[in-house]
């Protein structure tokens, strides 16, 4: 079965402008690397490759396929603009490379192969949306064999099925799939996630329902 989401249920407070610029920057580098031969090769550099600042950050801009490039795009689309149209542009970008750099070490220190793809840092926004949304409603279409559909959930059901997901394929061996970066970037997200609320670094209202660090400690939502 294929899930697709397509909304998350929150209020836009500013326009994401710097989540638009990255699926840009993804999207255009990475036509260039799969489709123009003298443009991939000028950006190898790019691809993760042990410790190289330039490949742990670089390699978000790199995809192995279009289905890859439009997978990601889409995820980066929908939980990229719904939290940084809340958290603001600049503290936005701040937690994407976070998130970027916290992915790449981990997919270097515990599988060590090459890699490309911004999915790591996309699962750091997932858990973003976990930590800051968990029960409000994401919107997702199905399809299955020649049938589809949509519904909805709250976030923490869809975001933990994915991990858990997540958790399984990195055991089982990784199946060419980067999936210790997923679990860096996604558990990474979180902590930021908590951290930003705990600090006061980023702020629900009142149209949102409990972030997960008000679940934790038992704590009303505060209007």
């Amino acid at each position: 079965m294929l899930i697709i989401p397509y909304e998350i249920e929150t209020l836009q407070q500013e326009r994401p402008w710097a989540n638009w610029l990255l699926v840009a920057a993804c999207t255009l580098t990475s036509l260039f690397f799969l489709f123009d031969a003298e443009c991939a090769q000028a950006l190898t550099p790019l691809v993760l490759q042990g410790f190289s600042l330039t490949g742990l950050l670089g390699n978000v801009l790199l995809h192995q396929d279009l289905i890859h490039l439009v997978g990601n795009m889409l995820f980066l689309w929908v939980f990229g603009n719904a939290i940084c149209m809340n958290i603001g542009n600049l503290r936005y970008l701040a937690v994407f490379v976070g998130c970027t750099l916290l992915a790449g070490v981990a997919q270097v220190l515990l599988d060590g192969s090459s890699t490309v793809g911004a999915s790591g840092a996309i699962n750091g926004i997932v858990g973003m949306v976990l930590a800051m949304y968990p029960l409000n409603r994401v919107y997702l279409f199905w399809f299955f064999a020649i049938r589809g559909g949509s519904f909805s959930c709250q976030a923490w059901v869809i975001i933990l099925a994915w991990f858990a997901f997540d958790v399984w394929g990195a055991l089982g061996g990784g199946d060419m799939v980067a999936y210790w970066a997923h679990l860096g970037g996604f558990l990474g997200g979180v902590s930021i996630g908590l951290s930003g609320l705990h600090l006061g670094w980023f702020q629900l209202i009142c149209y949102d329902n409990r972030s997960l660090l008000q679940i934790l400690r038992k704590e009303p939502l505060e209007g």
